[in-house]
Order: C-alpha cells, then sequence, then structure tokens
C-alpha cells in the first residue's frame, strides 16, 4: 500500500509541473525574467517532460507489482484493435501538427537565425477537422489498453487519465484565450475526442484550425 500511494504521488506532481510549465503565467515570467532566451522554454520544457516522465517510468518499473487482467483469450484482440486505433490517432495528428513549433524547434532555430519568432500556425487540416484533439484521444485509449493490468500500474493510469481529461478542458480555455473567435467556432464545429457522424461528412478538411498543447 506505501508504494501504491507514492506511485500516485508521484505522479500526480508529475503532472502537477507538466502542466504548469506549459501555462501562460510561467511562460510570462520566463519571458519577464529571461527575456532573451525564453524563445527555448518550449524546447526545454519538451526535454524536461520526457526526460523526467522515463524517470518516473523507470522507478516505477522497480515495484514489486500484483497481475489483476492479463487480456487472455480474446481479449488480447479487443487489446491490440485499441492500441491500433490509439497509434492511428497519434499518426494522423503527427500528419495534421507543426511538430516543428510543438517541440519547440522553430522558436529555437529562429532565434539562432536572428529572425522573428513564428507562432504557431492555426490548423484544422486532416484528423483535426473530425476531432479537436487526437493526441489527447490517442492518449486516453492507450491508458485503457496498454500493458497488463496491475495494482501499480492502475494507479498511474487512473492518475494520468483524470490528468489528460483536466489538461484537456485547460488546454481548451487557453486556446479560447489566445485564439478568441476563431477557437470558438472551430470549437462549436468539431468534436473533443470522438467523430460526431453528424457532422462527420460536413468537415472542411482545407481550413485552419488550433495546435494541441500536450
Amino acid at each position: 500500500m506505501p508504494d501504491l500511494i507514492l506511485v500516485g504521488v508521484w505522479t500526480t506532481v508529475w503532472c502537477f509541473f507538466h502542466s504548469l510549465f506549459v501555462s501562460h503565467r510561467w511562460r510570462n515570467l520566463v519571458r519577464r525574467h529571461f527575456p532573451r532566451y525564453h524563445v527555448f522554454n518550449r524546447f526545454v520544457y519538451v526535454i524536461f517532460s520526457t526526460v523526467s516522465l522515463g524517470v518516473l517510468m523507470l522507478w516505477i518499473r522497480t515495484l514489486p507489482t500484483v497481475t489483476l487482467f492479463a487480456w487472455p483469450g480474446w481479449w488480447m484482440w479487443v487489446r491490440w484493435l485499441g492500441l491500433t486505433e490509439a497509434m492511428f490517432l497519434f499518426w494522423f495528428g503527427t500528419r495534421s501538427y507543426d511538430n516543428r513549433s510543438f517541440l519547440g524547434m522553430t522558436q529555437a532555430l529562429d532565434y539562432l537565425r536572428g529572425s522573428p519568432t513564428r507562432e504557431a500556425p492555426f490548423r484544422s487540416a486532416g484528423i483535426l477537422a473530425v476531432i479537436r484533439h487526437p493526441w489527447y484521444t490517442g492518449t486516453l485509449i492507450l491508458l485503457v489498453f496498454c500493458l497488463p493490468y496491475t495494482d501499480v500500474n492502475l494507479v498511474w493510469r487512473v492518475v494520468f487519465l483524470v490528468y489528460t481529461l483536466i489538461g484537456t478542458e485547460l488546454e481548451e480555455r487557453k486556446l479560447l484565450k489566445e485564439l478568441g473567435a476563431a477557437y470558438a467556432a472551430y470549437r462549436a464545429r468539431v468534436p473533443r475526442f470522438f467523430p460526431d457522424p453528424r457532422t462527420l461528412w460536413r468537415s472542411d478538411p482545407g481550413s485552419d484550425g488550433p495546435e494541441d498543447g500536450i
């Protein structure tokens, strides 16, 4: 039980800082104190998030576990269908987003070249014309279908699942604040997580829309 509590606590701590370091308040703080180097904020954020998540997962792997559900028999096919769907969502999201801006590479290269920093484009082409957050949807599906269920990973699954849902709402508010009426109109016509069959074929795949902020 102490291990499970620690898993919940440290996973929650990671989620807190992952959200904090991408917030407007943090970005404004970095811009105020490091006006010349704030363009590297996104790049550093991605590295920090990736490395810290890797450390957290490596530590969790050292803990003793009890298997609760191992996807027996035909359940394995259900699991692989879910994982395949998640991979397709990640892939289509990658095809639709400006990945260089998402990783902070565009901002860093603009700085090194002495060029003005370019803002991430506002997009809704491809999968973004069908759902607003394919990566978040893929994450939710991945959390359900990844790995056999154990007492330990059940804890971090639940924490990450709740965090993804809360993070999506925070991301929605941030995009609405940044993009205003353009995002409000986009949000009104495109579902958040799952396609709406009634509007699926009316989506305009060539229009512009928002970036994800995961």
